[in-house]
């Protein structure tokens, strides 16, 4: 009798299963989507199919659903399949030209559009589509003309005059993007979306007091707005109201744990009011949330820099991360990612002993032996040195024996090598929802990437957020000979870094540099390629540290660039400076002494010989001896594609076309 009900059961639960309406299942599917459970959505739309394989709207229900995943393949497939059944659907075609965008096949998805407006010339969707493949290549202009377009065709349409109020903020037109979104107010005052962008431009203008209230006023319209939330808890921190920011983000963090920005700014607020052990608790959540978080991690370890111990198990832990890291990029032969992580280890946690022989063992690898005798040195200071490391330093002292420090009884960590300064400042960009403060430590970071090249002084000023004037007045009270205000702009997968470096004494525009990385490591990929473009600009510049007839050592080697194919002139002491402008050096033909031939380079030292200009003999140590490199038509923006020079705009204008 159990056995029959059993079977009864089973038969009736397969019958249901295979009598499902797919209709119901297409509009269970339905509600997923617009709730923005896109994996709930798929499961009800693909249970549909298996109902009818034809049912022409799942398709373009599951093609929506792995567009908003990021899964464009996938989607492109799937709208595919609805245009089969419905070929000259705008919409669909719409669909299908945004997924192409996704994909990066611009000449297709314009393509898309363009026949879309062929049939339909007032669809709206299809100029914002072209919009944003203007914004992708570049061009703002031609984006601005495209919504201008779509506005004209409707007036008061909400999409097309957000997006101008952005794109018209981006051109420094300040007053055009407030009458936008005035007008989106006056005519859409109801949607939360509309306050939202109001704030955020209001953000950008440093005015907290009026993107405080307009997010007041979209949360109110919508109180789960996560968004308004998450940019309102930044306002408050910006503003210095610090618990009522740990309250919004234990808010959030209650409806979702998994939100890293929220244990970000709760962090932040914590480290205000001092309480540090709340402060690198709730660091820690986040970092274990978010593992490769790297501005996260940057906060954390900071924190415990400044208030844990040398020698305290955390920060042995986190420095665990980065050894590990840079055993990776190791084995992936990707040697500066390597050194930038084993230096990152040793600066959380100094005494590991095996990080820094592995970090030497590096080093002796890429051919600075005097380095590598270095670390092996400190290793023995530290009284945990080994057979190994004993060996090692006894073979590569002797072998150092005829090096030029040696042979001129130099100690070249007592060189002043950095005849460049540079002061680094940092404009805080208050819209950052993702990372309030980011732009603090990539300044700091970035100097510290400069403590390992010798050839300049950096110092950073990250107490505040500086403006030029600021930056200016402190960089030559500080005696720099340029200065750099540094921005950063991200999206949850890309990271933008821009600084415009000036000359000091003069505040006039030496450079502007901009670095764009995107995906893993973008933050210290980011870093390393700013420090690289800013260096490589600069002119080579050393000073005669001894003299022994017609032989000279200049302060100058292999681990400072490589200048063994430019000319180098020796200059009167005094008698060199910076250009008033631009990036170089100057000095008048008088000043010129003799000109300088390299010969032997080692790390931080080369001999040569010189052939004095004129008749008399007047090098004398402490002289200059300068190459300046040829001028070249460098691009200095470092971008794969021009879409990654307007990430940010570019996530704006899709977040407010999808928006409904």
């Amino acid at each position: 009798m159990k056995k029959t009900f059993i079977l009864f059961a089973l038969s009736t639960f397969l019958i249901f299963t295979l009598s499902a309406d797919p209709r119901q299942l297409y509009t269970d599917g339905q509600k997923a989507q617009l709730k923005g459970n896109w994996y709930e959505a798929i499961e009800y739309y693909k249970s549909a199919l298996i109902e009818n394989p034809s049912y022409n709207a799942v398709y373009q229900g599951l093609a929506e659903c792995f567009y908003e995943l990021g899964e464009y393949d996938q989607a492109l497939d799937y709208v595919k399949s609805a245009l089969r059944y419905k070929t000259n659907s705008p919409e669909l075609k719409n669909l299908h030209g945004f997924i192409l965008i996704g994909l990066k096949d611009l000449s297709g998805a314009k393509l898309q559009f363009e026949q879309v407006l062929a049939s339909a010339p007032n669809d709206v969707d299809a100029r914002f589509g072209l919009a944003e493949i203007e914004v992708m290549s570049g061009k703002l202009i031609a984006a601005t003309e495209l919504y201008k377009a779509a506005l004209a065709r409707q007036g008061q349409n909400r999409k097309a005059l957000l997006s101008l109020a952005i794109l018209s903020f981006e051109d420094g037109n300040k007053n055009l993007a407030k009458n936008y979104i005035t007008q989106a107010l006056r005519y859409h005052g109801e949607n939360p979306e509309v306050h939202y962008f109001a704030a955020y431009l209001s953000a950008l203008e440093n005015d907290l007091t009026n993107a405080q209230a307009r997010l007041n006023t979209a949360l109110q319209l919508k109180p789960d707005f996560d968004k308004a939330k998450q940019l309102l808890s930044n306002v408050m921190y910006a503003q210095g109201k610090y618990i009522g920011a740990i309250r919004l983000a234990d808010e959030r963090i209650a409806e979702n744990r998994n939100y890293a920005d929220a244990w970000y700014i709760k962090t932040l607020s914590n480290l205000k009011l001092n309480d540090y052990n709340a402060a690198i608790q709730s660091a820690r959540v986040g970092l274990s949330i978010e593992p490769n978080n790297e501005i996260m991690r940057c906060l954390l370890e900071s924190i415990a820099l400044d208030h844990l111990g040398f020698e305290d198990n955390y920060r042995k832990q986190l420095a665990q991360f980065h050894e590990q890291k840079a055993k990776t990029f190791v084995n992936l032969n990707n040697i500066q990612s390597a050194i930038y992580e084993y230096r990152q280890a040793l600066k959380v946690y100094p005494y590991n002993t095996d990080c820094r022989f592995e970090y030497a063992k590096l080093l002796l690898r890429q051919g600075y032996y005097e380095r590598y005798l270095e670390q092996l040195r400190f290793i023995q200071s530290l009284t945990q040195s080994n057979t190994k490391v004993n060996d090692a330093v006894e073979s590569y002292g002797k072998l150092l024996s005829t090096s030029l420090q040696s042979v001129w009884n130099i100690n070249p960590l007592y060189l002043e090598k950095g005849h460049i300064s540079i002061s680094l400042f940092y404009e805080e960009n208050t819209s950052n929802v993702l990372h309030p403060e980011a732009e603090k430590f990539a300044t700091q970071m970035t100097a510290e990437m400069f403590d390992y090249n010798r050839r300049f002084t950096v110092t950073y000023f990250n107490e505040k957020s500086s403006s030029y004037s600021e930056s200016f007045r402190k960089a030559r009270a500080d005696g720099s000979d340029y200065f750099g205000i540094l921005r950063l702009e991200e999206t949850e997968r890309d990271i933008k870094l821009s600084l415009d470096l000036y000359v000091s004494r003069t505040g006039s525009l030496a450079k502007q540099f901009t670095v764009f990385r995107s995906g893993n490591e973008r933050y210290a990929n980011a870093l390393i390629r700013l420090s690289n473009l800013v260096s490589d600009s600069m002119p080579f510049i050393s000073k005669i540290v001894k003299r022994n007839g017609q032989k000279l050592l200049i302060d100058l080697g292999k681990n400072d660039g490589n200048f063994s194919n430019l000319d180098f002139v020796i200059i009167e002491d005094g008698k060199l400076s910076f250009e008033k402008e631009g990036i170089g050096v100057k000095f008048d033909e008088s000043a010129v002494l003799a000109t300088f031939i390299p010969g032997r380079s080692e790390e931080d030292l080369t001999e040569g010989t010189f052939k004095r200009v004129g008749y008399y003999d007047r090098v004398n140590e402490k002289d200059w001896c300068v190459a300046v490199p040829k001028t070249t038509e460098q691009q200095v923006i470092d971008v794969v594609n021009t879409y990654a020079t307007q990430p940010i705009i570019l996530e704006h204008l899709v977040e407010i076309r999808k928006s409904y």
